[in-house]
């Protein structure tokens, strides 16, 4: 007995190529016992409009160079879910536990977000993010030393990575073309 099994795919193709390549797919998961969802599947021109998938937000996007090319980044829900997950670790009801216990914690939250969504074109993105991760740990780390004044020199930048080991989101892509 076989066990249903769903595989979620994108397929990026070149304009009019879609419903050729779309019934290809099929004959190809038909041959392998498989069956593609009808309901589910659509074409879309991502030149006109972007997709959400998995999380991440596709796009087709134009270079400084004047390339076209598919962007990929984290999708603004993602993104939401991931500073609603840091609210929840540095907020007021965890400033009485230990500091080096609620970095950890977020350090695991950040480091598996970034694990999975950094890719290609997130540098801006994680960017971002790695500027929130700080600031919220700044201000919890104010709040927890109940400080009247001082945040930004009592608390720099290095301060939060370097002493308190707070993870260090990838703001460049890991892998380099060669030509």
């Amino acid at each position: 007995m076989r066990l249903p099994c769903a595989t979620h795919l994108v397929i990026a193709c070149r304009a009019g190529r879609g419903d050729e390549v779309r019934q290809r797919t099929k004959r190809w998961l038909e041959a392998k016992g498989l069956k593609l969802n009808e309901t589910k599947t659509r074409l879309v021109d991502i030149r006109q409009a972007g997709i959400n998938f998995l999380g991440f937000n596709l796009t087709w996007r134009q270079s400084l160079k004047g390339r076209r090319y598919l962007h990929v980044e984290p999708s603004q829900g993602s993104r939401a879910a991931l500073r609603t997950h840091l609210r929840g670790i540095l907020n007021h009801w965890t400033l009485w536990q230990p500091i080096a216990e609620v970095v950890k914690e977020a350090n695991a939250v950040l480091r598996g977000w970034s694990g999975y969504f950094h890719f290609r074109n997130s540098t801006s993105v994680m960017g971002n993010l790695k500027r929130y991760s700080r600031d919220r740990l700044r201000r919890w780390l104010w709040r927890k030393h109940a400080c009247k004044g001082g945040l930004w020199s009592r608390y720099p930048d290095q301060r939060m990575h370097d002493h308190y080991g707070l993870y260090v989101l990838p703001t460049t892509a890991a892998w380099k073309v060669y030509r």
